[in-house]
């Protein structure tokens, strides 16, 4: 699609007005409005499953950080909870924040280990899932974008992302002629 700023008449206050040359239009352009509609709709079930996927990481990041919190309270080392976790003791260390002084939970550092070995494989898994729903994502709005289905624009507000990221994520795919 390109967009250009077009001069207008000679006005006191001067000026440019916006004026795309081409827009992609559903029949027009190669895609039927059934393509669109049916794309309109796989957009709308994918950032849902988005939606639903970053809910749930959050969820277990929520569920970390209490353990975190527990572990440091249970007098566990920063970097054996850092090791356990597979992240840096700067994460584990802003995830306690201000660790409250209270009684050790009396459960095993062996348990909390296995907790906390439990929650990153949970969290990998996650990771994992979120990055093959961006995946799919990126191959429906390159095969939106190959139909000429749906314009940049529209795109862009399907998938909650910014036109310059739906450029990004297309250029240098071809368009059906």
């Amino acid at each position: 699609m390109d967009v250009q700023l077009k001069r207008r008449a000679p006005s006191p206050a001067g000026g440019y007005r916006y004026g795309a040359s081409r827009r992609a239009v559903p029949g027009r352009d190669g895609g039927s409005e059934d393509d669109a509609a049916r794309l309109r709709s796989e957009f709308a079930r994918q950032r849902q499953r988005l939606a639903q996927a970053d809910s749930g990481y959050r969820a277990l990041i929520v569920r970390r950080n209490d353990l975190i919190a527990e572990c440091v309270q249970d007098r566990l080392p920063v970097t054996k909870i850092a090791a356990a976790l597979g992240v840096s003791t700067w994460v584990v260390r802003t995830a306690v924040g201000d660790p409250g002084e209270g009684p050790p939970s009396g459960v095993s550092r062996e348990s909390r280990l296995a907790q906390l070995q439990e929650i990153a494989r949970e969290l990998a898994d996650a990771t994992a899932g979120r990055l093959v729903l961006e995946a799919e994502r990126k191959a429906l709005v390159t095969a939106a974008h190959r139909e000429n289905a749906l314009d940049v624009f529209e795109l862009a507000s399907l998938t909650g992302l910014t036109p310059e990221h739906i450029r990004k994520m297309v250029r240098g795919r071809r368009k059906a002629s």
